[in-house]
């Protein structure tokens, strides 16, 4: 089942958030910080939607996006903040409910465009798969340890 979130679920939502930092692609990239993983989700919740994927009455996923207006051409438009599910509960397709659940929402909430982020190859053939294109690509570099 998937459903909205409320603020009933933001310990929840830290939690998963949490564990998608030791467990995702992120891990050891991303530092673990619940008081920030907090307002960042309230946050969400104001400018955007969470909504989360339950299985047997526990919250096991969840995916974010905000609602915003492009800065060049003020086209509406949503874009995933975040997006995790268990891996115990991954083979049963809760990810692409939750997908297909939060482009549902953008477009009720007016976005023409859903953008999500690619950490690796393997989630971009997923987007690929499901008819999105590539956009740009993000590089980072560590500066605490090159100086």
């Amino acid at each position: 089942m998937i459903r909205e979130a409320t603020e009933a679920d933001l310990p929840r939502i830290v939690e998963l958030g949490s564990a998608s930092l030791v467990d995702g692609p992120y891990a050891g990239i991303i530092k673990d910080v619940p008081v920030q993983a907090l307002k960042f989700a309230k946050q969400v919740l104001e400018k955007g939607q969470i909504l989360l994927g339950e299985h047997g009455g526990a919250v096991v996923g969840l995916i974010g996006f905000i609602f915003a207006r492009h800065h060049f051409s003020d086209q509406p438009y949503a874009a995933e903040l975040m997006w995790y599910v268990e891996p115990e509960h991954r083979a049963g397709g809760m990810g692409l409910q939750l997908l297909w659940a939060a482009e549902k929402a953008a477009k009720r909430m007016g976005a023409e465009d859903m953008l999500f982020t690619a950490p690796n190859d393997d989630v971009a053939a997923i987007y690929k798969r499901f008819g999105y294109s590539r956009l740009e690509v993000t590089y980072r570099k560590d500066l605490t340890c090159h100086f």
